[in-house]
This record gives structure tokens, sequence and C-alpha cells, in this order.
């Protein structure tokens, strides 16, 4: 495990079977008080493949009252094309 329990250092690219597989590994982690939201992009696309990028952020609390903001704890990038991934941030 890498610093607050998020389980790859930046710019750390690996291959993952699927969304839902990367998905696990994060939930599986466990990072403290996170939430993961995931997003797709068209104008995003794998310079290998062509296929749209699929963004999966790591939030994590910043205040502990309604409408509080939230920190970026780490950012990943998942082709599904080509099955890789890497954590950006």
């Amino acid at each position: 495990m890498t610093l607050g329990g998020i389980p790859h250092l930046p710019f750390q690219e690996f291959t993952v079977s699927s969304l839902e597989a990367l998905l696990n590994i994060l939930k599986k982690a466990r990072i403290k008080d996170s939430e993961i939201e995931v997003s797709t992009s068209e104008e995003s696309q794998h310079t290998a493949c062509s296929k749209p990028i699929i963004h999966v952020l790591v939030m994590t609390a910043k205040g502990e009252g309604p409408g509080e903001h939230k920190d970026l704890a780490a950012l990943y990038q998942y082709c599904p094309g080509c099955g890789s991934a890497v954590r950006v941030l």
C-alpha cells in the first residue's frame, strides 16, 4: 500500500481486466472516508487504440458538514479497449 491507503503510485500503469475489477481494487483498499466517482469523456481518447478514456476519481471528505467540499485523493484513467489503467494523480 502507498500513502493514504491508495494501492498505486502516481503515474503507475498496470493491466486490469475490466472497470469493475479496477473499482474492486479501490474498494478493497478501503481508502479512509473515500467515495469513488466514474465518468466517461468522449473527448479524451487513449492514444494507443483511440477508445474513450474512463476517469475514476477517488474523493475524500474535506469537512464534516453537509455541502462541504471534497478533496481529490487519486485520479485514475482506464482504457476498456486495452484493459490498461494508470494512476494519474
